[in-house]
């Protein structure tokens, strides 16, 4: 028996493949509905207005808030500073038992750094060095004493009150002297043992000297005709006198009136010897002896020849000096100093 082969079945074409089904595709209603506008409400404007921007108006309020933060902190701090740079109150003022507080005016700030202490009365600078009337002396004439005299008073103001020598630098001091008397000197300023007749302030100290508070300055010249140890017939002019130097002390409201000032009080015993009675080398000024007594500073500075404020600062140690003396009493004596 034959059999017919079967006829193999055609292939489908692309365009059969997206043949329409047996059931039509059913379209949802609601597409098959006109689109309806529909009028916004006021509240769903602003929501949507809110969604579109809120993270922009978010960033301009924080920007605002910032801004307005940082100018109350500066200007807070200006005002801070600027309380602390002139010694106005701004914080409560503990004293110590027994301590007056500071004089101030009506606004808390203080009257002055000299104010309701011995220095207040005092000259300041150069106008508190005043000469004596020149006359003739023994065997020095009037002109002669003058010149003496004048040579004295311009040692005192370049040894303590001119920014040279507070600065360490004594060539301007060393030259009103003799020739043959500087090398002694000098020997003294590498010693540290110049605070009798020279005023230095340490380097770099903390609290700073302010020149501009000025030097308090008062004391007494005399003179007399004698000789020396040597018999050389010389001009004694004997200086004494109190020097007053303030420091930058932070918050000195906290302190007793003086708390931020230093003194000296000194006697200086200065030779002009006869030009007849010595070489040329040996006329002019000589230092023949000196003695001070210093209120306030560090002993490790005057050790060294320099002034450094001595005050109570937290985590510092610091030694004072104690004086064997009161530097302000009319008993005061040369020779009563510090025993650090």
């Amino acid at each position: 028996m034959t059999d017919d082969p079967s006829t193999p079945e055609p292939k489908r074409r692309l365009d059969q493949l997206f043949a329409a089904a047996d059931e039509p595709v059913r379209i949802p209603d609601w597409m098959r509905q006109p689109e309806q506008e529909h009028d916004l409400t006021r509240a769903e404007r602003l929501r949507l207005s809110w969604e579109r921007h809120s993270g922009k108006l978010l960033g301009a309020v924080a920007a605002v808030v910032a801004l307005g933060l940082v100018v109350f902190l500066g200007t807070a701090g200006y005002g801070f500073v600027q309380k602390v740079h002139h010694g106005e109150r701004v914080l409560p003022v503990r004293t110590r038992p027994g301590v007056q507080p500071r004089p101030t005016d009506a606004s808390g700030n203080t009257l002055g750094v000299f104010v309701d202490t011995p220095a207040e009365r005092f000259a300041e600078g150069e106008a508190g060095i005043t000469l004596p009337a020149a006359r003739k002396t023994g065997p020095f004439s009037q002109k002669q004493v003058a010149d003496a005299l004048a040579k004295a008073r311009m040692a005192l103001v370049e040894g303590r009150l001119r920014r040279p020598m507070l600065l360490d630098d004594p060539e301007p001091f060393l030259a009103l002297l003799a020739p043959d008397a500087r090398t002694t000197v000098r020997d003294d300023l590498a010693e540290g043992a110049n605070l009798g007749y020279a005023t230095r302030i340490a380097p770099r100290t903390d609290p700073a000297w302010v020149p501009e508070d000025g030097i308090r300055v008062q004391g007494t010249i005399e003179y007399a005709a004698t000789t020396d140890r040597d018999g050389i017939r010389v001009l004694a002019i004997t200086t004494r006198f109190f020097w007053v130097y303030s420091f930058d002390l932070f918050q000195a409201q906290k302190y007793p009136p003086g708390a931020e000032l230093i003194t000296l009080r000194d006697q200086v015993v200065w030779h002009l010897p006869h030009p007849d009675d010595v070489r040329a080398g040996s006329r002019g000024l000589w230092i023949d002896a000196a003695d001070v007594t210093v209120l306030n500073s560090t002993c490790e500075a005057m050790q060294q020849g320099f002034l450094a404020l001595e005050h109570d600062q937290p985590l510092e140690r610091r030694t004072a000096p104690a004086p064997t003396g009161d530097i302000y009493d009319d008993s005061w004596r040369a020779g009563d100093g510090e025993d650090c």
